[in-house]
């Protein structure tokens, strides 16, 4: 996909994303590094027997500190926001057992929000296309183990829905 040359997104009011119960998928917002979320999966791949999982990098975003008037920028940094898909089917009670483990253990208020929010749609969604101003789709940058059940399953969800929006990118 040629997404990288574009400098808006075609569909800025469409998110377009995977939803089911029997995947086990984690949002990670605001993580520092592709480190941290490598220990977070395998934290839960070994703890829970997951047989393997795939990380992408959703987004990155810029923090700024101003001083002490609001006027000057004295420092930036980014962070990156990753998902992680994992392989083993699960029922929709151990899906939401996991998630509420590793939101205690993390104590990450995105993380706890964006489970909650699954909870009330009683759908766990990962976003799969463009969001808002962001240009690119989240890209694998990670795998690890066996990718044979339920990743390739959503990879095969994933499939279509980057095809439309290649055809989108083609005609905007």
């Amino acid at each position: 996909m040629n997404a990288q040359k574009l400098n808006r997104n075609p569909f800025p009011n469409i998110i377009l994303g995977d939803h089911d119960n029997d995947i086990l998928k984690v949002d990670l917002d605001n993580c520092y590094t592709i480190r941290i979320a490598k220990i977070i999966a395998f934290m839960l791949l070994y703890r829970f027997n997951l047989d393997g999982f795939i990380i992408l990098q959703s987004s990155t975003k810029t923090h700024t500190i101003k001083n002490e008037e609001l006027i000057k920028v004295v420092y930036r940094y980014k962070t990156r926001g990753y998902h992680i898909v994992f392989n083993r089917k699960v029922s929709e009670s151990e899906n939401k057992s996991i998630l509420a483990w590793l939101c205690l253990q993390l104590k990450d208020d995105n993380l706890t929000k964006w489970f909650l929010m699954q909870c009330i749609k009683q759908t766990f969604t990962l976003r799969i296309g463009f969001k808002g101003k962001k240009i690119k789709p989240p890209k694998i940058v990670y795998r690890y183990g066996n990718q044979d059940k339920m990743i390739a399953v959503w990879l095969a969800n994933r499939e279509p829905i980057l095809d439309f929006l290649k055809q989108g990118v083609k005609t905007a």
